[in-house]
C-alpha cells in the first residue's frame, strides 16, 4: 500500500465530473483548479465535453494517460463497475465519495463488501466510501467538497465525519491554525486511522496527528503506533477526540468487569495505554492543536506564569496544579533581575505579577528574564485589558521573545472585544493564544504529559515461561465440546494455577460421604463450600456459598448447601460442591482483575480495589491486554487505592512486584486465549509477602 502516492498525485481523474454548479463533482473539480493544483486534472463525465476549459472525457479508457488517482462521485451503484475499469488500467489509488453503502442498510453493506474484494484484488489503495475526501496543502491538493483549502501547517487531521472537516476548518481558518493533510475517512471500507496513522508517522510534513474517531478497531495496533510515534527521536503527539463514549454505548454484561468498563474505561485505557492526548471536548481538541502546533515540547513540567492581575494568577497556579504542572521556583538571580525593572510593589516571585498598569515594556523586560532562567521550563502569559494596558503592544513583545526562545509559551488574554486584536496578531505569528487560564494550563499540562512519555524506557510485553498452555486448552476444549460457555469453579481454578496463580488448598465432592472423606486433607483449617453449577453465576446470591465449616461437619454442609441452592434455584443442574481452606486475611488487601472483550478492539484488563466494594468504590483502572510492565505499573497507579497497597503511615504494603506480576500472567491468559469473552479473580488476596498471595474466586466466560 503506497501512500505516498495516494497523498501526493501527479495527476487526478474526477469520475462523475458535473457541469451543475453546487453539485459535489463540479465543486470537486472547481477546488482542484481554484486552489492551483500542478497536476493534470481529467474530468469525466460521458456527456460533457469540456468543464472549467478542461476537456472531458466519457470514460476511464479515453484519457490515455497516467491516473495518479481517480475521485469517485456517481451512484453507488455503478461503482463496482468504475473500480473494474481502474483495476484494468493500473491505477492503484481511489477515493469514493459517494454515499449508499453499509451506512444505507443491508443492500448497501453487500456492495461495500463487493468494493473492498475488487479493491483488493487489484491492489487499489481506497479511501472511503460516503466520505468528504481529503485535502493535501503541501501541493494545494483539494480532491473534496470542502470550500476552503486550510493554510499550510503542520497538523495532519483525520476524521471520520466529513462535516467536522469542514466545520474544523471554517472555525481555524481565521485564527491561522495550518494543516498538511485533511482527510475524512468515511466507512473505512480500506483506509482506516490505523494505517493512516502509520503512514503519518513517516509523513515529514506532519509533525502534529489529530483525530476526530467514532469508531476504532484493533486496539493493540493503535497502542503500538502510538506508542512508536511517542518514542521517535523527534515525537509526533496524537490528539483525539472520540465520540460517543455514553454509558448507552455500553454492552450488558455479567461480570464487574463488564459492568465497570464500558466505552468511555475503553476508550481512556487505549488512548492512555497509546501515549495518546484526548480531548473531552471539540473547544479543548482545538486548544490543543493550537499549542501542540504551535511549541516544541519541554524539557519538563515547572511552569512560570506572567500576568498583571493577581486574581487571575491565582486562578492560573490552581489550574497549573490540577493539570500536574509545578510551580518553577524561580533563581536568586531572575528575582534580583525583576526587582530592577518591575515597581517595588509588583511580585517578583512566581506568579510574577507586572501590575495592572504595565505596558508593553514592563511585560517585554519580565518575560524576557524570566525565559532566561533554566529552572523554567514552559510560560503561560496573562492579560486583563486595563485602560492604559496597550494589548498590540503586549503581544508584539511576546512575538518578538517567543523568536528568541525555544520554551513553550501559552498566552491568555483575558476578555472579549478588547483583546480580539492581540490575540489576532498572537494567531498571525503562530503563538498559541487561548481565552481562560485553565484553558491555558490545561493545554501545557498536556504538553508536559507527552514530553514525559517521550522521556519513558519503553519496555517490552511481559511474559512467563512458567504455564501450562496444553492444559488451558484440554479445558476450554472440552467446555467446547459441551457446549458450555460458562466455565466451572473448578475449571477456571486449574486454568487460573497453569498460568502460575497461587491458589488455596481445594477439592470437589459429589457427595456427603466424598465430601467428609476429602475433608481430612485441610486439617484443623476451616473450609468453604461453593456450589458447582453450569447455570449459577453469582454464586452467594444463589445461597450457594457457605463458609467457616468445620472438618467434622463436611458431609452436613454438603447436604444444606445443595438443598438450599435446590430451593433457591429449582431449575439449576447441581453438579456438587467446591472445597476450599478459609484463606488467612492478617495484613492482606482483596484486590480484583477481570478482563472483558471490548467488541472490535480487543482484551480490556481491569485492576482495582476488590471484594465486596468493587461496585461501591469503583476505583478502577483499565488497559488492553498485552501489557508492558511499564503499562501494568501506570494501571496500578492510576487507581485512588494505590498508597493503601503500597503502604502509608506506618501500615505495611502489599507486595506490588507480585501483584504486578500476577496482572501480567493474567494479560497472557488472555491473550493466548482470545475465546476467553470475560474473566473476573474476586478477590485475590494480596499480603506483604510474596508467597502468601491467593486467589480466592474467579470467573470465565467464553465467547
Amino acid at each position: 500500500m503506497d501512500l505516498n502516492s495516494f497523498f501526493y498525485p501527479t495527476s487526478v481523474a474526477v469520475i462523475g465530473a458535473s457541469t451543475k454548479s453546487g453539485s459535489v463533482g463540479n465543486d470537486v473539480v472547481k477546488n482542484l483548479i481554484l486552489h492551483d493544483y500542478q497536476g493534470k486534472i481529467y474530468p469525466v463525465n460521458p456527456n460533457a465535453t469540456e468543464l472549467f476549459d478542461l476537456p472531458c472525457y466519457a470514460k476511464i479508457q479515453d484519457i490515455k494517460q497516467p491516473i495518479g488517482i481517480a475521485i469517485i462521485i456517481i451512484p453507488a451503484k455503478l461503482i463496482p463497475q468504475i473500480l473494474e475499469d481502474l483495476g484494468h488500467e493500473g491505477v492503484h489509488s481511489a477515493v469514493i465519495i459517494s454515499a449508499g453503502f453499509k451506512e444505507a442498510g443491508p443492500e448497501g453493506q453487500v456492495l461495500e463488501k463487493t468494493v473492498q474484494e475488487i479493491c483488493q484484488r487489484y491492489d487499489i489503495t481506497l479511501l472511503g466510501p460516503n466520505c468528504l475526501g481529503f485535502i493535501n496543502a503541501e501541493i494545494n491538493f483539494n480532491a473534496s467538497f470542502a470550500p476552503l483549502m486550510p493554510a499550510l501547517g503542520n497538523i495532519s487531521l483525520l476524521s471520520q465525519s466529513g462535516a467536522l472537516c469542514t466545520a474544523i476548518l471554517d472555525s481555524v481558518h481565521e485564527n491561522n491554525l495550518g494543516f498538511s493533510k485533511f482527510i475524512s475517512t468515511g466507512n473505512k471500507a480500506s483506509l482506516n486511522e490505523n494505517a493512516l496513522l502509520k503512514y503519518l508517522a513517516q509523513d515529514e510534513g506532519t509533525q502534529v496527528i489529530a483525530m476526530y474517531a467514532e469508531e476504532l478497531a484493533d486496539a493493540q495496533d493503535i497502542i503500538s503506533t502510538g506508542k512508536a510515534v511517542i518514542a521517535r527521536s523527534v515525537p509526533k503527539p496524537i490528539i483525539a477526540i472520540k465520540a460517543g463514549l455514553t454509558a448507552a454505548g455500553a454492552s450488558a454484561s455479567a461480570s464487574h468487569t463488564g459492568s465497570l468498563g464500558g466505552s468511555a474505561a475503553a476508550y481512556q485505557a487505549l488512548f492512555t495505554q497509546g501515549k495518546i492526548i484526548q480531548a473531552e471536548t471539540l473547544g479543548e481538541f482545538f486548544n490543543l492543536l493550537y499549542t501542540f502546533s504551535r511549541n516544541a515540547l519541554p524539557q519538563g513540567n515547572k511552569i512560570a506564569i506572567i500576568t498583571n492581575a493577581g486574581g487571575p494568577g491565582v486562578l492560573a497556579t490552581d489550574a497549573c496544579d490540577s493539570a500536574g504542572l509545578i510551580l518553577a521556583k524561580l533563581s536568586s538571580e531572575t528575582e534580583a533581575a525583576l526587582k530592577n525593572v518591575l515597581p517595588a510593589s509588583a511580585g517578583i516571585h512566581n506568579p510574577v505579577d507586572v501590575l495592572g498598569d504595565a505596558k508593553s515594556d514592563r511585560y517585554q523586560a519580565a518575560i524576557s528574564i524570566v525565559a532566561e532562567d533554566r529552572g523554567v521550563d514552559m510560560m503561560l502569559i496573562m492579560l486583563t485589558p486595563q485602560s492604559m494596558t496597550d494589548i498590540e503592544a503586549v503581544a508584539e513583545a511576546i512575538i518578538d521573545i517567543k523568536k528568541k526562545t525555544t520554551k513553550p509559551i501559552v498566552t491568555v488574554f483575558v476578555g472579549d472585544t478588547l483583546v480580539r486584536p492581540g490575540r489576532a496578531k498572537l494567531h498571525a505569528a503562530q503563538i498559541a493564544t487561548l481565552k481562560t487560564p485553565e484553558e491555558g494550563a490545561q493545554t501545557l499540562g498536556s504538553l508536559a504529559r507527552v514530553a514525559a512519555w517521550h522521556a519513558e524506557n519503553h519496555s517490552t510485553i511481559t511474559t512467563f515461561d512458567d504455564i501450562d498452555k496444553d492444559k488451558v486448552t484440554a479445558i476450554i476444549k472440552k467446555a467446547r465440546d459441551e457446549k458450555r460457555s460458562n466455565l466451572f469453579e473448578t475449571e477456571v481454578w486449574d486454568i487460573l494455577f497453569s498460568y502460575g496463580f497461587p491458589r488455596l488448598q481445594s477439592t470437589t465432592a459429589n457427595s456427603p460421604e466424598d465430601a467428609q472423606e476429602k475433608a481430612a486433607i485441610f486439617g484443623d483449617r476451616s473450609i468453604a463450600f461453593k456450589i458447582i453449577s453450569p447455570d449459577i453465576t453469582h454464586k452467594s446470591d444463589a445461597g450457594g456459598v457457605m463458609l467457616n465449616v468445620q472438618a467434622k461437619n463436611a458431609a452436613e454442609a454438603y447436604t444444606q448447601l445443595l438443598a438450599r441452592v435446590a430451593k433457591n434455584v429449582p431449575t439449576a443442574k447441581l453438579e456438587g460442591a467446591l472445597m476450599v481452606e478459609m484463606a488467612e486475611s492478617n495484613g492482606s488487601k482483596e484486590i480484583i482483575l477481570g478482563t472483558k472483550k471490548e467488541p472490535g478492539l480487543g482484551t480490556l484488563l481491569m485492576f482495582g480495589l476488590g471484594g465486596i466494594y468493587v461496585e461501591t468504590f469503583k476505583d478502577v483502572a483499565f488497559r488492553f491486554a498485552p501489557m508492558t510492565s511499564a503499562d501494568i505499573e501506570e494501571m496500578m497507579r492510576e487507581t485512588k487505592t494505590f498508597p493503601l497497597l503500597s503502604g502509608t503511615r506506618g501500615e505495611a504494603g502489599v507486595d506490588i512486584g507480585k501483584l504486578a506480576e500476577c496482572i501480567g500472567r493474567l494479560s497472557q491468559l488472555v491473550t493466548d486465549f482470545p475465546e476467553i469473552e470475560e474473566c473476573d479473580i474476586n478477590p485475590l488476596r494480596a499480603f506483604p509477602n510474596a508467597d502468601d498471595f491467593r486467589f480466592l474466586d474467579g470467573r470465565i466466560t467464553l465467547s
